[in-house]
Formats: structure tokens, C-alpha cells, sequence
């Protein structure tokens, strides 16, 4: 080898050599950087912040929430009758057992931004639309007539069992109501966009109603 070629030989590995060592320090110092990172990351206090119009726009995402749900039994009699002739001769009488359920629950597409706001301590306050039944239907498979009285001299009216079947349903709503689902639907709903906006980042929640009662959460 002439010493031309050794010489050559010589650059180049010192090339090789300089460009490992600066690769090295490269990644030394990015190494020494990500974890200077994460040092700083984990001594450094996180502090988040919720904002309102984000707040609303999750709540109405949830569009209708079912939150409360019975199951009702009815029994229900419903009857055809003239003022002249014995019910034995001319009536036509109909009793229903049904049993449905009915499901309650807040509508959250009507919640507007006005809805929510902010108090100066944090406390998310929320107004919530009333609850409503959003879904009622007898079971078909559990409901059936009891009993058919028809006259001696009568026809049965082969629609009398579908309108006591409507007629069930709407009793079914009525009793719902009366054992007091819209309030539990309301408190459900409560307890479940509070469990949302706490994920959210919000410390406290408090809900108010159109008469002026508020609940914490």
C-alpha cells in the first residue's frame, strides 16, 4: 500500500470515528433533555380548568338520559253498555291484566348555554330540564284479558281488547308517575351529569330547578 493510500485509508477512518462520537453526543444530550423533562414534569403542579361551552357541549351529547325505569301492573275493565237493554242482553264488557314498563329521564338537547355557569369559587351550577316519561309500552307477553262478558243478543266488538290495551298503557304512565318516577329521574339525572363533570375537572356541582331549589353534588 502506498502511503497515498494509507493516508486516504487513515481520513477516512478518522471520519467514521468523528461522526460515531457525534452521533453519541446527539443522543446523549437527548437523552439528558427528555429526562430533564421529565423530572420538571414530575415535580410541577398540574393545574386544569373546565371550560363552560365544553361542559354544556359533553351534557347535550348525551341527548336523552334514561335515569329511572318501573314496572307497572294494571288491571283494567272496559264496557259497552245501553241505558234501556240488560248489559245480559246487549252489554259487551272486557277485563284486562297488562304490565309494562316505563322509562323517565331528562331530554338534554334543550340544555342552552345559559343553563351553566360558573360561580367565582368554581362550583359548576347547572339547571337541568325537568324529567319526563320518554319511553312507556306494555309487555305483550304478560299481558291478556282476563275476563269477556258479552250479551245474549250481541256481537263482540273485535277492537274493544286493542283499546283497552291503549287504554293500559296510558294507566300504566298515570301510575308511574303517581309512585313518583319523574323525581327519581330527576335525581338520577343529577347524579349522572355531576359523575361526568367531575371527570370533566369540576370540584363542585350544584343543580337549581325553575322554582329555586338547588342540590349540591
Amino acid at each position: 500500500m502506498t502511503r497515498r493510500q494509507t493516508a486516504v485509508l487513515l481520513t477516512s477512518i478518522g471520519l467514521v470515528i468523528l461522526g460515531i462520537i457525534a452521533a453519541v453526543t446527539i443522543a446523549a444530550r437527548f437523552v439528558v433533555h427528555r429526562v430533564e423533562q421529565l423530572a420538571s414534569r414530575a415535580v410541577t403542579r398540574k393545574e386544569e380548568m373546565a371550560d363552560i361551552g365544553t361542559l354544556v357541549t359533553r351534557v347535550r351529547d348525551l341527548n336523552r338520559l334514561e335515569t329511572a325505569t318501573m314496572r307497572v301492573a294494571s288491571v283494567s275493565t272496559i264496557k259497552q253498555s245501553y241505558d234501556l237493554i240488560p248489559n245480559a242482553l246487549a252489554g259487551d264488557e272486557l277485563t284486562l291484566y297488562s304490565a309494562g314498563d316505563v322509562i323517565a329521564g331528562v331530554d338534554l338537547s334543550q340544555l342552552k348555554k345559559d343553563d351553566v355557569h360558573r360561580e367565582p369559587d368554581g362550583t359548576i351550577v347547572v339547571r337541568l330540564p325537568p324529567s319526563q316519561l320518554l319511553v312507556s309500552r306494555l309487555d305483550n307477553r304478560a299481558s291478556h284479558v282476563i275476563q269477556r262478558r258479552t250479551g245474549v243478543f250481541r256481537r263482540a266488538d273485535i277492537g274493544m281488547e286493542g283499546r283497552a290495551r291503549q287504554y293500559a298503557e296510558q294507566n300504566i304512565r298515570n301510575e308511574a308517575i303517581r309512585r313518583g318516577i319523574l323525581q327519581l329521574a330527576q335525581q338520577n339525572a343529577e347524579a349522572r351529569v355531576a359523575e361526568l363533570l367531575h371527570t370533566l375537572g369540576a370540584a363542585k356541582v350544584r343543580f337549581e330547578t325553575a322554582n329555586g331549589n338547588s342540590t349540591a353534588r
